[in-house]
């Protein structure tokens, strides 16, 4: 039966640039604020640790990726390679999840050989803890056990030699320093064939482009931040 439907795959380019299927999300003309409020831009990093897929599914390792993320009040988020399209999600509580679950054909049904055919479901989740990166500076590492205070900093007048009025403050809003975010989290494509679906001619054995089905593609991701300010 599976004579002639190797011909009739179509598989490719289904999978896309961290699993998700190109849904541009928004519409704004060029120069307009896309919605919600910036959070921080991003390079991330992802090691794979499963590919059952095999072929079908074009995974590079490591995958790159470059983004930057924005949130609203009410939890919705949003997801937007650099320079490319912008994907919607949830967010709560710094842990953004982002799902994208579309069904499409594999290998067309052949009536005349009786052949029901093979479609699939494609589900990508993009799931990440966003964290604020601790730095320890210098002021931080031990002021009292440096001997600040045993230097006498206050008998030297340190308050009469106007620390205050010298502008502290003033000198710290002058410089600020850029806040530092961390990422962690996953990457995973699952594909399941329907209900009904015979996917046998697609898998590698009978010479489809499936190593198996149904699949799985997982990357562990990590990367680093800066947040954007907005003020």
């Amino acid at each position: 039966m599976t004579g002639g439907l190797g011909e009739r795959y179509l598989w490719a380019m289904r999978w896309t640039l961290f699993g998700l299927p190109l849904l541009v999300l928004g519409c704004w003309g060029q120069g307009e604020e896309p919605p919600g409020e910036p959070i921080g831009t991003f390079n991330a990093v992802g090691f794979m640790v499963e590919q059952s897929c095999g072929a079908a599914v074009p995974a590079p390792d490591p995958l790159q990726l470059d983004f930057e993320l924005r949130s609203e009040s009410n939890g919705r988020a949003y997801w937007q390679r650099l320079g490319g399209g912008m994907f919607a999600g949830i967010e709560k509580d710094g842990e953004f999840t982002f799902q994208v679950s579309q069904s499409w054909m594999v290998v067309e049904p052949d009536r005349f050989r009786g052949f029901v055919g093979c479609s699939v479901t494609q589900r990508d989740i993009f799931t990440f803890v966003v964290e604020t990166l601790d730095v320890e500076t210098d002021s931080d590492a031990g002021i009292v056990d440096g001997g600040v205070e045993d230097a006498g900093v206050e008998d030297a007048g340190v308050e009469d030699g106007g620390v205050e009025d010298g502008g502290v403050d003033e000198e710290s809003d002058a410089g600020v320093e850029p806040v530092l975010l961390t990422l962690t989290g996953s990457q995973i494509t699952e594909i399941i064939p329907l209900t009904g679906s015979d996917c046998t001619p697609a898998v590698a054995a009978l010479g489809g482009p499936f190593l198996a089905l149904p699949c799985r593609v997982e990357y562990v991701l990590s990367g680093e931040g800066i947040a954007i300010n907005v003020e």
